[in-house]
């Protein structure tokens, strides 16, 4: 991997903390096999200092976008002057590119990302029920993109309300069927979509004993193998961990950085 020189352009991945984020071990290697220089950089930020870091850091020539990830996405929506069509249904945006007149355009690909990697491995049938734990961020992003692709029936629990979610996806899809049961008998694709994991002290999300034989789980958290995983793998389970999202997520990101839609 080459070290940046004057000339590399960075990308920021904001977080707070930081210290579990990993995305730089896959998205710098992408970047230079693509022949860009480009470098990415996660900073500690914390949420009364983000817009104020955006600001600055957006008016170097050397950055070449943001890649925001907990808490900062519903915030970072606010500081965009424009946003895709996903960020616009979901309200958050996980990516910021840095127009040359300095406008902030924002885009959401999490559920991007999310359902490329779980249709790669075999885990994702519209026909069964899919359930997502976890309604924030991450979670709608995911619940957009598992009814965009054609899932007939939802699960959707979290400690926070998600009664916009609920209401923007039956308005945008109204023959999708949408429980907050926590039933896990008929589940087809179970996904953590919490921060629930990133420690080992950490509760787990459900309860995986629950879940049927040929359930699919995934996991979004990509910095350890969770105790959900490894429960869940030692059931014989099919287990999708966060670097599959990251890995399927990055080629769009990229492009959105690069200019494109």
């Amino acid at each position: 991997m080459n070290l940046p020189t004057g000339a590399a352009r960075f990308v920021f991945i904001l977080a707070h903390p930081a210290g579990h984020v990993v995305a730089p071990r896959y998205y710098t290697p992408f970047f230079q096999e693509a022949g860009l220089d480009w470098h990415m950089v996660p900073l500690d930020v914390a949420p009364e200092n983000l817009s104020d870091t955006i600001r600055v850091l957006a008016t170097s020539k050397s950055a070449a976008g943001f890649n925001l990830t907990i808490p900062h996405k519903p915030a970072a929506y606010a500081l965009c002057d424009a946003v895709g069509p996903a960020a616009e249904f979901e309200g958050v945006v996980n990516t910021i590119r840095i127009e040359p007149s300095g406008r902030l355009i924002g885009e959401s690909f999490d559920g991007g990302g999310f359902l490329n990697a779980a249709r790669a491995e075999g885990a994702f049938d519209p026909n069964r029920r899919s359930f997502v734990v976890g309604a924030g961020a991450a979670g709608r992003a995911i619940c957009h993109a598992l009814a965009a692709a054609g899932t007939r029936r939802l699960g959707i629990i979290d400690i926070r309300p998600f009664d916009d979610l609920t209401s923007r996806l039956k308005a945008r899809f109204p023959k999708l069927e949408i429980d907050s049961e926590r039933r896990f008998d008929d589940v087809g694709l179970l996904v953590n979509a919490t921060s629930l994991g990133l420690h080992a002290t950490d509760a787990l999300p459900m309860d995986p004993a629950t879940l049927p034989g040929d359930c699919a789980v995934f996991d979004i958290i990509a910095s350890r193998r969770t105790e959900l995983m490894q429960a869940a793998a030692g059931r014989g389970l099919k287990v999708v961990d966060g670097t599959a999202m990251i890995k399927h997520q990055l080629p769009l990101q990229t492009a959105f950085w690069r200019g494109g839609p």
